[in-house]
């Protein structure tokens, strides 16, 4: 057999060979485009004037749990891994301690709580509310005293609903003594 008759034998036999590889390359990589494409990240929620209300609404709910000195109610508000940072004190965390730190904070005299909102705004499930709070503490050692401050609210959207996820606040006063 000469060289040229049997080069055209390797080369049908190679393209005979080569046509369902050909095929299955083709289909894993439709297969590959399927899966990866469902995978893609979905369209990000739109933070908009819905989302605002909820929050506002939400603050509004704290200030009244608060105010009628519901720690029950109040620690409803938060999701369960949620962080409290007080001043001049250890971070809170968790829905249990911060009830129990919502129980003491009353006990020690805090009400009349309200706070002016200067900015609300977010990105997908999560939002932030900053501003300013005043409130007055009482403690029954002591004499009734005011207090104002900045808050720094971060929500976590879960079910529809706007759950505080962190909660930090600073006094303007320095903290007052312990009687001696």
């Amino acid at each position: 057999m000469s060289n040229t008759v049997r080069a055209r034998r390797l080369s049908a036999n190679f393209r005979q060979e080569r046509s369902p590889m050909r095929g299955q390359s083709i289909s894993i990589a439709c297969l590959l485009t399927v899966l990866l494409g469902g995978c893609a990240a979905p369209v990000a929620h739109e933070f908009g004037k819905t989302d605002i209300d909820g929050i506002n609404q939400q603050m509004q709910e704290f200030i009244g749990a608060y105010n009628a000195k519901n720690a029950e109610k109040v620690a409803a508000l938060f999701t369960s891994g949620a962080l409290v940072m007080p001043p001049n004190a250890s971070t809170v965390q968790g829905s249990v301690s911060i009830q129990e730190y919502y129980v003491n904070r009353f006990k020690q005299g805090a009400s009349d709580l309200s706070l002016e909102a200067n900015s609300v705004t977010g990105s997908g499930p999560l939002a932030y509310a900053s501003g300013n709070y005043r409130l007055k503490m009482a403690p029954p050692e002591g004499p009734e005293r005011p207090d104002r401050g900045k808050f720094l609210f971060v929500f976590r959207s879960a079910n529809n609903t706007w759950l505080l996820e962190d909660l930090m606040f600073s006094s303007d006063f320095a903290p007052v003594a312990p009687a001696q």
